[in-house]
């Protein structure tokens, strides 16, 4: 995630840097203000606080509900600005944060859906007027861009290396003394997910989880439960952060009965034409009533970036899908069609080891000396862990067994944030289980360097099983 790096591999043409033209804030746009007595309210949006998780509902047009998520967590939205930032560049967060502007600006902005542009405009100007800054200014619309792209930021500099320069292939002559190439980067693991129906479960109605797994930095900003509810389209709920517009944790249920989570595969190309990952599983997620449909606005004008494996359930029939995402490669398994990747009948599973040779293919380096002699899928230890698990519990999958797998420490590795499942019963009124910290009771304390790089990093402690729900909390 150091962004500043990103800047000048991308080979943008000269443009001028201005956002799109925005909604006015006009006063009639802004829900009154919160009575003084109830200060976790404006006009008919609410926060609340349960189990370590932070609980907030939103509705109407885009720029009003984008302005009530402003208001309600404005001192947070300014707390996640600071943080990435300082992700971008430990020693000159300011600059950092310059950077990904800049790329933000530059290659997504115009991209992303216009529905979308005035929720981030009306949650920019929220946070602005609840008292949020940074570096002495506004919190605008291009900051709370760059959060709900910092995923694909993130994984910009992987699809790099996945596409040709057009000197692949060749060979120069070089008198020089040989020195040590540039680091590739790191893979490292960030989820584990499942979803089972028909004859896997205990009931033959759909099962559903997912654990998020990324750096502790992240850890005070994966608690966040949103409630949406748009004037056009399903209302849902999801895990996000402060000032998201989509998930970024990717863990969906709508009220069509759509469920919908992922987790990351090895990076695929970036085609610069196509539309953010953020705008396309919105649009999924908001105005999706089945597995067809979430396939399709996920994969249309795909951009390539933050690849993904999709696992999508529809309560209404009972299927499931698995849809492995990459640019131009995809996959998609059905239950409908019987169609099952290693026998398990009922159950598909997750857990950043993508499972079809074109989609590995498509990941694989330019450079052919860094390609790996193979691209056909193994099994590495959390895909073992799951078949076992499956092979032990199919025909009874239930709750238990959801909450047995997230508490696995192979399953929920060290650097595990959280853990969510769902039964049908449940996700039908917009509810999920819920942990928030590490799943397996330890806490995750930070390191002295982390300490260093990061003033406002703390500890992640595990916090009690809960259920959260779409309602308001109950009036005292």
């Amino acid at each position: 995630m150091r962004w500043l790096a990103l800047v000048l591999p991308l080979g943008f043409a000269p443009l001028v840097l201005t956002a799109p033209p925005v909604p006015v804030r006009p006063a009639a746009d802004a829900p009154a203000p919160a009575p003084a007595a109830d200060p976790n309210r404006y006009g008919p949006a609410y926060r609340y606080t349960q189990d370590g998780w932070v609980v907030l509902h939103i509705e109407g047009e885009p720029y009003p509900r984008g302005y009530q998520h402003g208001r309600l967590l404005a001192k947070e939205i300014a707390a996640y600005v600071r943080m990435l930032a300082t992700e971008c560049s430990p020693k000159a967060p300011a600059d950092g944060w310059k950077a990904a502007r800049l790329v933000t600006n530059a290659a997504f902005l115009r991209k992303i859906d216009s529905e979308l542009l005035e929720e981030m405009k009306g949650i920019a100007d929220g946070a602005t007027d609840a008292g949020a800054s940074y570096e002495g200014r506004d919190i605008d619309l291009l900051d709370v861009a760059v959060l709900n792209v910092q995923m694909e930021l993130a994984s910009l500099e992987s699809a790099l290396h996945t596409m040709p320069t057009g000197l692949e292939g060749k060979t120069f002559p070089r008198p020089g003394r040989p020195r040590a190439p540039a680091p590739r980067p790191k893979k490292v693991d960030h989820c584990s997910a499942f979803i089972a129906t028909g004859p896997a479960t205990a009931d033959g109605k759909i099962v559903f989880g997912h654990i998020t797994m990324a750096g502790l930095t992240a850890g005070p900003f994966v608690n966040y439960w949103i409630d949406v509810a748009p004037h056009k389209g399903r209302r849902f709920v999801m895990q996000a952060f402060p000032g998201g517009v989509w998930s970024s944790q990717d863990y969906y249920i709508n009220d069509a009965g759509v469920l919908l989570c992922e987790t990351t595969i090895d990076q695929t190309p970036f085609d610069a034409g196509g539309v953010p990952l953020a705008s396309r599983t919105r649009k999924a997620i908001q105005y999706a009533e089945g597995i067809d449909a979430v396939v399709k606005a996920l994969s249309e004008k795909n951009n390539g970036l933050y690849a993904n494996e999709w696992l999508v359930g529809d309560l209404k029939t009972n299927e499931i899908a698995m849809f492995e995402l990459g640019t131009k490669a995809q996959k998609l398994w059905l239950s409908s069609k019987d169609q099952w990747f290693g026998g398990t009948k009922g159950f598909y599973w997750g857990c950043n080891n993508a499972k079809d040779r074109a989609v590995r293919r498509e990941a694989l380096p330019a450079d052919e000396a860094d390609r790996p002699a193979g691209s056909e899928w193994e099994p590495d230890e959390r895909d073992k862990e799951w078949l076992a698990l499956y092979k032990a519990h199919t025909g009874k999958i239930d709750a238990a067994f959801a909450k047995k797998a997230f508490t696995n420490e192979v399953l929920a590795q060290d650097t595990a944030l959280d853990a969510k499942y769902t039964t049908a019963a449940l996700a039908a009124k917009l509810s999920t289980h819920a942990l928030y910290g590490p799943p397996t009771g330890k806490v995750w304390k930070p390191t002295p360097e982390q300490l260093r790089d990061h003033p406002e990093i703390v500890a992640l402690e595990p916090h009690p099983w809960t259920v959260l729900t779409a309602d308001a909390p109950a009036k005292k």
